[in-house]
């Protein structure tokens, strides 16, 4: 879509600004690109939402100010939008949710999901034609069936398509996305070379509010002592007590040191669940958070394809900027069934899965979905099926589950 320059020009886009490099250059590209740009800076924290600075998400705002001197720079107009209801409605209520239940923390991606939203409307409100961010990713238009996709970035550790995988359809026809086939070194570079007034972008591993400073800051202000819950840590490969904790809010599946109200881990250990029932932290060795298959949930793909067969994909999430190949089973409109090539550790329930076409520098989102029950699996033949089924009915056989078994 954006590809076409002739159509652009002219035509009215929001920006939306952190106030660092990649947004900045985003803005500044598409104004060179003869479009009318406006700035919009959406806020969705305070500050002080946790104890240390340095632990605020790095699309935080952390200075309004010097988004209005960026914008001024640019001559173009700026405005701000205060969405921290929203953000807390969205986001920080899954953080304390998830923490509660002892499912993945996936703030990024649904954070992402709600600022597009957001443009979008700020577009509508607006009268404007497009909306734009500096993330690193591409939008193409397939020419035959006219829809938009996503594809990934062609610079590994600069791709960011995975946090746009959740964007519906009818936003992503109106996206631009400048710095789809540019990499995070080659950005720097022009921002110095344009003399941009900027911050540096943050370097940010893995989620944002995912230490124990952060999550705990922000739980404590929003959870009744009641709701967190001391208990037990068990080890689920010697069937052991091991010691007790304060509260499973304080703690994250993947943890290897925790600060335990009495026991410890030793060095092979880490924590790999929770049960919500007992308040039961359970640890034991990475194995257990190691799967060759996994059933996503809630799943959400790209219209047109074809569901009655299995196919091979690649998939990304949050721990790896790798593509990790698979085979694709869909089960029913909203559940599909993934056999990985290769164990895939950690996968935590809750966590968001993206799917994609191949593994190249195009590669196209094809969906996601959030990981459900894991194990080994195995397709079972239909006709196979049927004849265990037969079998059965004349006393001579035990029928076995339908199509995957775990």
């Amino acid at each position: 879509m954006q590809d076409n320059r002739r159509e652009l020009t002219g035509k009215r886009v929001v920006v939306g600004l952190t106030g660092r490099t990649d947004s900045a250059l985003a803005a500044f590209l598409l104004k060179k690109q003869g479009m009318q740009v406006i700035g919009i800076s959406i806020v969705t924290v305070d500050d002080g939402v946790v104890p240390n600075p340095s632990l605020l998400p790095k699309c935080h705002i952390r200075d309004l100010e010097s988004v209005k001197a960026l914008c001024a720079r640019l001559d173009i107009p700026f405005y701000a939008t205060n969405s921290k209801p929203r953000f807390e409605s969205e986001v920080i209520d899954r953080i304390v949710a998830n923490k509660l239940t002892g499912k993945a923390n996936s703030s990024c991606f649904y954070c992402s999901q709600s600022r597009m939203e957001i443009l979008y409307e700020k577009m509508l409100s607006l009268e404007a034609d497009f909306i734009a961010t500096g993330h690193y990713a591409k939008v193409r238009l397939n020419l035959s069936s006219n829809e938009v996709f996503i594809h990934s970035n062609g610079d590994e550790a600069s791709d960011q398509s995975f946090l746009l995988a959740g964007t519906p359809s009818h936003i992503l026809e109106k996206l631009l996305l400048p710095l789809g086939d540019l990499s995070k070194n080659e950005i720097e570079k022009y921002a110095r070379h344009f003399a941009l007034p900027v911050s540096k972008s943050l370097e940010q591993e893995g989620f944002c509010f995912r230490t124990k400073e952060s999550s705990s800051s922000i739980l404590k202000k929003r959870l009744p002592k009641s709701l967190i819950r001391p208990g037990v840590v068990e080890n689920v490969d010697s069937g052991a007590a091991t010691g007790e904790h304060a509260g499973v809010v304080y703690h994250y599946i993947t943890e290897k040191e925790p600060n335990l109200k009495s026991g410890g881990l030793d060095s092979k250990s880490e924590i790999v669940g929770y049960d919500y029932k007992s308040a039961t932290i359970k640890v034991g060795s990475k194995n257990r958070l190691s799967f060759k298959g996994v059933q996503l949930t809630r799943s959400s793909f790209n219209a047109g394809i074809d569901k009655a067969f299995p196919f091979v994909c690649y998939v990304k999430f949050k721990y790896s900027s790798k593509f990790i190949k698979a085979e694709l089973f869909f089960k029913n409109n909203d559940t599909v069934f993934l056999q990985f090539h290769e164990q895939v550790y950690p996968l935590i329930i809750g966590e968001v899965l993206v799917v994609y076409d191949s593994a190249s520098a195009t590669s196209k989102v094809l969906g996601w979905g959030l990981v459900g029950q894991r194990g080994e699996f195995r397709a079972l033949s239909r006709v196979g099926r049927y004849e265990r089924e037969t079998d059965e009915k004349e006393g001579s056989g035990k029928v076995e589950p339908s199509y995957f078994r775990f």
